[in-house]
C-alpha cells in the first residue's frame, strides 16, 4: 500500500495553534494563581492583577480604554451581545448588516428579525466589496446599528470601514465590527476606524480557543430600566474564566502594526 506524508496544515485563516508563548503565560494561572479574580482575598487579587495586565495589553493593541475592554467566551459571543446590547436600547429599531458577514452575526440579526427588528441585509458588488453607496442608500431615520465586517473569513476582501462607519454615525447610528479576520492581519485602532463596538478573537492569533474580546465604547450604557441580570447580559457577557484570558497579556501575541508577529515555532501561511 503507498503511503503519503503526514498532510500540513495551511488553515490559519481558520484558526492557529496555540504558541508555546501563550501556553507558558497561562500555564501559571492554570497551577498557581488559579484563583477567582473576583475575590478580594490575596490570591484573588493576584490572579486580578493578572487579568488587568491582560486587559491593559489588548486596550494598547486596540488603541482604546481598558475599562472599555470586555472579556467574553470567543467572538461568536461578542458578536451576539454586541448587536443584542444595541437592539436593547433601540426596540424594532432598524438594523444593517450584510449577506457576507459571519454566521455569529447572521443568526442573531435572523433571530432579532423574528423579535419584531427591521433589519435591511445588504448585497455585495460584482468585487464581492460592500460599498458605501450600499450602505447609504439603505440608511433610515431610524437605523440604530450598522454591522460590518472587516475582512470577510470566505473571500479576504476588506471593507472600508473608516467610510461606512461615517455614514452610519452622519445617519445617528452606532457601528460595530466584526474584525476577528483582521486582527493582526492589518491595522486595528478602534478610532481610526470608527468603531462604537468592536469584536476579535483569540484563536486567530496563535491563542487559545473560547477567548474573546468585545470593545465597547464609554458612554455605551445599558437602557436605564434594565435589571441587574440584563445589564449583565448586555455588557458583560460571561463569568471570567482566568487562565485563558491571561493570554491576552502576552506581549508578542498582540500586534499593533500591520504586520503579523510569527513564532519562529509556527509558521504562518495565511496573511488573512
Amino acid at each position: 500500500m503507498q503511503s503519503y506524508p503526514d498532510p500540513i496544515y495551511l488553515d490559519y485563516a481558520a484558526t492557529t495553534p496555540l504558541d508555546k508563548e501563550v501556553l507558558a503565560a497561562m500555564l501559571p494561572y492554570l497551577e498557581h494563581d488559579f484563583a477567582n479574580p473576583s475575590s478580594l482575598h490575596r490570591f484573588g487579587q493576584r490572579a486580578r492583577k493578572g487579568l488587568e495586565t491582560a486587559r491593559l495589553q489588548v486596550a494598547t493593541a486596540l488603541g482604546c480604554r481598558p475599562r472599555e475592554i470586555v472579556f467574553t467566551g470567543g467572538a461568536t459571543e461578542a458578536d451576539n451581545h454586541a448587536l443584542r446590547a444595541v437592539a436593547a436600547r433601540h426596540p424594532g429599531g432598524h438594523i444593517i448588516t450584510s449577506r457576507l458577514e459571519h454566521a455569529a452575526v447572521l443568526e442573531t440579526a435572523r433571530q432579532l428579525s423574528a423579535e419584531g427588528y427591521d433589519v435591511t441585509y445588504l448585497d455585495p458588488n460584482e468585487r464581492g466589496e460592500i460599498t458605501p453607496d450600499a450602505l447609504s442608500a439603505a440608511l433610515k431615520d431610524n437605523t440604530a446599528l450598522v454591522a460590518l465586517m472587516y475582512i470577510n473569513n470566505e473571500t479576504g476582501v476588506v471593507s472600508d470601514i473608516p467610510a461606512l462607519s461615517r455614514l452610519a454615525h452622519d445617519a445617528g447610528a452606532l457601528f460595530f465590527c466584526d474584525a476577528v479576520q483582521a486582527f493582526g492581519v492589518l491595522p486595528v485602532k478602534v478610532g481610526e476606524l470608527g468603531a462604537d463596538l468592536l469584536a476579535v478573537s483569540g484563536h486567530k492569533v496563535y491563542g487559545p480557543k473560547g477567548v474573546g474580546v468585545l470593545y465597547v465604547r464609554e458612554g455605551l450604557e445599558p437602557p436605564p430600566s434594565s435589571s441587574a441580570a440584563s445589564k449583565r447580559a448586555v455588557f458583560a457577557p460571561a463569568p471570567t474564566t482566568f487562565p485563558p484570558l491571561s493570554v491576552w497579556g502576552s506581549p508578542p501575541r498582540w500586534p499593533n502594526s500591520v504586520s503579523v508577529r510569527t513564532p519562529p515555532t509556527s509558521p504562518h501561511f495565511a496573511t488573512g
